[in-house]
């Protein structure tokens, strides 16, 4: 095969791979999935409008999840995130932060505050540690997604785990694909 060759089809990969179906899924990736007596979470189904993260821009998201049982303490959560460059995942963040440290830090406002979102409040939905069981719903709800600093546009894989500290026993895993675009 000649290199004039190689390189059309290396253009023809490179075009049709930065077409993509506008997606978003969110998947269980805990062994055996719901009948994993350690699993502490299940999310139902989690929607977003429109399926592409737009960034700056509004986006609509609906959740329904279950809280399986009562979180008392702190579980530690493992991020993993992959950046689709080409036809490649390469890993860009892999790191095991503390779930209510991320909460807190997340939620903490200019003036010292530790306010939830109103969407979060309006619909009941916790956002900080301690975790009551049971079932929770975030009806469709806007959030203004600002644009991008740390993140390029493009096609992610994530993964998130939550473990017992202590024990390091698997408690959820989900595995969240979605594309992040241009307005």
């Amino acid at each position: 095969m000649s290199s004039s060759t190689i390189v059309s089809v290396l253009v023809i990969i490179s075009v049709l791979d930065t077409w993509h179906v506008s997606a978003f899924t969110v998947t269980n990736c805990m062994p055996d999935q719901q009948n994993n007596s350690d699993n502490i979470l299940s999310i139902i189904d989690a929607h977003i409008n429109p399926s592409d993260i737009v960034a700056p821009g509004n986006l609509l998201v609906r959740v329904n999840l279950d809280i399986l049982r009562n979180v008392t303490s702190d579980l530690d959560l493992s991020v993993v995130i992959k950046k689709k460059v080409w036809r490649f995942w390469i890993t860009i963040h892999r790191r095991t932060h503390s779930l209510c440290g991320v909460l807190d830090r997340e939620f903490l406002e200019v003036d010292g505050t530790n306010d939830c979102p109103n969407q979060l409040v309006d619909a009941g939905l916790p956002c900080r540690c301690p975790f009551t069981q049971g079932r929770y719903s975030l009806p469709e709800s806007s959030f203004y997604i600002n644009q991008p600093i740390y993140f390029a546009y493009g096609q992610y894989w994530t993964q998130a785990l939550l473990r017992d500290p202590n024990t390091g026993a698997l408690k959820a895993c989900y595995v969240m694909e979605l594309n992040l675009s241009r307005p």
